[in-house]
């Protein structure tokens, strides 16, 4: 059952959350933008061009929630009484995260390239400069962490999960509607993987949010996940097991 009273605070979080979910699919390209109006370069990063932006953007999110007098803890950076448990539920995830990748993505990924007339392999093509360079590889690994493991983890499945499941009365179905919907952005914003790409990161993102719920809402098992998925991603094309 869902809760919903528009009260003043139900307001201020729909108006939070439509302006985190704005900036961070269009906020890049506004800032670009602004930059190019003014004759200011914005100088990309090699693979993740802009990265840094969105990152700066979760500083000042944290910041704004601060200022406001709600605890992080609430958006599921909890200080973990046992590091060794959220560590190992890190890698549980891991595991579950590559099972979904090897066993489902194989069944519905040539589905949505039929359907789209879309490549299978976008992903793969836009990181194809990690083949054979270790110092590129090596360079990307430590925004892996701070970009997607902590910065997207806190965005999707931290702020706008939790907001989300606040706004609907903090119920059952609201953490249910909640989990469904924190995936849209989060897929959104991997347009660079094209429509295959995307619905497999909704997919995972789902999975990824729900498990999360079912812990307590703790998001460091999701942050270790999603550091060493991207890490062991960009080792494998590195390597040229995973290529184009």
């Amino acid at each position: 059952m869902i809760r919903f009273q528009l009260d003043r605070k139900t307001v201020i979080h729909i108006i939070e959350l439509t302006v985190v979910i704005s900036a961070w699919l269009v906020g890049v390209r506004l800032v670009l933008a602004a930059g190019n109006a003014v004759g200011v370069a914005i100088p990309p990063m090699p693979m993740i061009p802009h990265a840094y932006l969105l990152f700066a953007f979760v500083l000042l999110l944290i910041g704004w929630l601060k200022l406001r007098g709600e605890k992080l803890s609430e958006f599921g950076l909890a200080n973990p009484k046992r590091w060794l448990l959220r560590i190992a539920q890190g890698f549980l995830l891991l595991f579950i995260t590559i099972a979904f990748d090897a066993v489902v993505k194989p069944l519905i990924d040539p589905i949505v390239s039929q359907l789209t007339g879309t490549r299978t392999t976008l992903a793969e093509e836009h990181f194809a400069a990690l083949k054979g360079n270790l110092p590129l590889t090596l360079y990307l690994v430590p925004f892996a962490w701070l970009f997607g493991g902590f910065g997207e983890e806190f965005v999707h499945r931290g702020f706008i999960m939790t907001r989300i499941g606040q706004i609907f009365g903090e119920t059952r179905m609201a953490w249910i509607l909640a989990v469904l919907l924190q995936a849209l952005p989060f897929a959104l914003g991997h347009t660079y993987q094209g429509p295959v790409g995307m619905v497999g990161i909704y997919l995972g993102a789902v999975i990824m949010g729900g498990i999360i719920v079912l812990w307590g809402r703790n998001l460091w098992p999701a942050i270790i996940a999603h550091g060493l998925q991207d890490t062991l991603g960009f080792m494998l094309m590195y390597y040229g097991v995973i290529h184009a």
